[in-house]
């Protein structure tokens, strides 16, 4: 069974609009009918009662009662009437028109009251070859009063109005069902014109993509479009980050490789006849595959923080920043000075918390002369707890503070071409700091070097 094919946004639109159209007019319509129908048969019964009411009080038993009642009581019917005056000795039926003018009995009038009459609901008869009439009937000692009000005229006002409003509502179905189509490639337009725009940005996923010509109206599609040239931008980041990342390790392997290569072909070539130049190029053979080892791990690293998932937990930041202080205070060749307050509790995992440590401290280690402090701290500062690492080193340019952790990233300084490492620390903390829940920022300190402050919500 095929799947039904999904209405497209200008194809819903125009039937919600076609639906709306319909209701509305036929709602209209509907109610203009009733509103003059009943008005109109209100009108017609009042005629009728009232008529009723003046024959009923002019007490008539003879045609020249009947005749002077007829030109006193000034009615001006708007219906054909038959009036029927029945005593016991005689009958009177008069049938009168529009223009108020009365035929006293006569060949038509009898006929009218010889038909036979079939009663439909209250005062409403059916006169066979007559119509349907509004009949009243009341009977005063031995005088009968009978009226009928044709209803035929109310009948073909409310026909020739429902032709009227046919027509109406054939006009403006025919035009709303346009005015509908047209509305709806309005309102689609920039939606497919988005659609198309999007369709050409996937052509090819590996280039950078173009942001989209986002329109200004209607406001969802401005949002849409401007969320997704957002979402364009940091395709393209991540584009750019993953081709440095695969460029850049890709020079720091080559070079360590070449290395080794170089110094392979060195021990074959004089080997045998220079024998000593072996102990030295060994040497340098560990030493590169030591530096192509750390940098493959550092990797890994990078890709397991890139994945990982923590399960975060209530952990002691102030016991395991105390321990790793001390242990680098016996380990490192700078003086650490250690200002950590107790029973710090924060949500973190504790290995990796460790981890962040030891890599910061490490960069200090670095980045400063081996005459100059370390300072390790740990605050709490309005219900954050604040873990800086302190250097008095080279210092961090403000254009460079944010570059400093993006993969293979070197601060640009005489310095750093003379510092071991790949580029690669200060990522892996970064991504470790992300799942943990916090935020990390580098800082100038005083007089000169940098502070790397990490922020955490403060725990139970």
């Amino acid at each position: 069974m095929m799947a039904k094919k999904p209405l497209s946004y200008q194809a819903l639109i125009s039937q919600g609009i076609k639906k709306l159209v319909i209701i509305i007019t036929l709602s209209i319509s509907a109610l203009i009918l009733i509103i003059v129908g009943v008005q109109q048969t209100l009108m017609t019964t009042r005629e009728a009662e009232g008529q009723m009411m003046s024959l009923n009080r002019a007490n008539i038993d003879d045609i020249p009662s009947f005749i002077h009642w007829s030109s006193q009581n000034n009615r001006h019917s708007k219906q054909d009437t038959v009036i029927r005056v029945k005593t016991s000795s005689s009958s009177i039926t008069a049938a009168s028109g529009r223009g108020g003018q009365v035929i006293m009995t006569s060949s038509a009038s009898k006929k009218f009251i010889a038909q036979k009459k079939f009663s439909l609901f209250d005062h409403v008869v059916y006169v066979n070859g007559f119509g349907f009439f509004l009949f009243y009937s009341q009977k005063d000692e031995d005088t009968t009063y009978q009226i009928w009000v044709s209803m035929n005229r109310l009948l073909n006002s409310l026909i020739l109005l429902l032709i009227i409003i046919s027509i109406v509502v054939f006009v403006t179905l025919g035009f709303g069902t346009w005015w509908a189509q047209r509305l709806a490639e309005k309102l689609s337009a920039p939606t497919i014109q988005l659609v198309k725009e999007t369709r050409n940005t996937i052509k090819d996923s590996v280039v950078d993509q173009p942001t989209l010509k986002v329109p200004d109206s209607p406001q969802e599609i401005n949002e849409l479009g401007t969320a997704f040239n957002d979402l364009l931008t940091t395709q393209n980041e991540r584009l750019q980050r993953e081709k440095d990342f695969v460029s850049n390790a890709s020079h720091e392997l080559r070079t360590p490789i070449a290395a080794v290569r170089g110094n392979i072909n060195l021990i074959k070539r004089h080997g045998q006849k220079h024998p000593e130049v072996i102990p030295e190029s060994l040497d340098f053979i560990d030493e590169e595959s030591l530096r192509m080892q750390n940098l493959i791990e550092n990797l890994l690293h990078l890709s397991r923080a890139d994945r990982a998932k923590l399960v975060l937990a209530d952990v002691n930041l102030s016991a395991i920043t105390q321990s790793i202080g001390e242990h680098y205070q016996s380990s490192l060749p700078h003086q650490v000075n250690l200002e950590i307050e107790p029973d710090i509790h924060v949500l973190g995992d504790s290995d990796t918390l460790k981890q962040i440590l030891v890599a910061l401290l490490d960069n200090a280690n670095k980045y400063s002369d081996d005459k100059s402090p370390i300072t390790l701290s740990l605050k709490q500062v309005d219900g954050k707890a604040h873990l800086c690492v302190k250097d008095l080193g080279f210092g961090i340019a403000d254009d460079q503070k944010k570059l400093i952790f993006q993969r293979f990233y070197r601060v640009d300084t005489s310095h750093s071409s003379e510092i071991q490492g790949s580029g690669l620390g200060l990522s892996i903390v970064s991504q470790l700091v992300k799942l943990n829940n916090a935020e990390i920022e580098v800082l100038d300190n005083q007089p000169h070097g940098c502070v790397f402050r990490v922020c955490f919500d403060v725990g139970g």
